[in-house]
């Protein structure tokens, strides 16, 4: 009976670990430098940019995009919406700005830093959203001690928890036969 538990419980353990990653690596802030080749204004509704493919059938906000090429080969593309209020808890509310900046970084041909959260998902037309940017400077490091403190946080927790698991599911030694 304690095997069968074990093996549930470290499952389930193993489900919570792959979800609170995921979790995790989408809505904490990733910084990257880049060249910013573009930007542009689309009409957008939940379901994303109203093309042919995607008519409007609901509401229609304006969804700013930023196009960023990070080397030869690697272009991405940005979506710069505010998030006011609600969730993710960036309390973000000047994405004119921030798309004002970036096409003034883009037309002095300057390395950019982007801050951002979120991925980027062809097929279901989804992408990072940026938080804010500004003009890189030489040799900076974009490395997040802020996004990866609690990275480390949460794995510390999974291994207190794991090890917990195994303590509370290891097999006792039999007191009949002692006797």
């Amino acid at each position: 009976m304690r095997h069968t538990l074990r093996k549930f419980a470290l499952a389930l353990l193993a489900l919570v670990a792959l979800l609170g990653s995921a979790l995790l690596d989408y809505y904490l802030p990733e910084h990257s430098i880049t060249t910013i080749t573009g930007v542009e204004v689309k009409l957008a509704d939940k379901d994303g940019p109203i093309s042919r493919q995607n008519p409007a059938d609901q509401p229609v906000r304006d969804m700013y995009l930023i196009y960023t090429q990070h080397a030869i080969d690697d272009v991405r593309v940005y979506r710069n919406e505010d998030t006011g209020w609600g969730w993710p808890f960036y309390f973000k509310f000047d994405a004119s700005d921030v798309q004002a900046t970036a096409n003034a970084i883009a037309n002095a041909r300057q390395p950019a830093y982007l801050t951002s959260y979120g991925w980027r998902i062809n097929m279901l037309s989804l992408y990072p959203n940026v938080t804010a940017i500004r003009l890189a400077e030489a040799g900076e490091a974009t490395w997040s001690f802020f996004r990866w403190f609690w990275f480390a946080l949460w794995f510390a927790l999974l291994a207190a928890a794991g090890w917990g698991l195994l303590r509370a599911t290891r097999r006792q030694p039999d007191d009949t036969l002692s006797g």
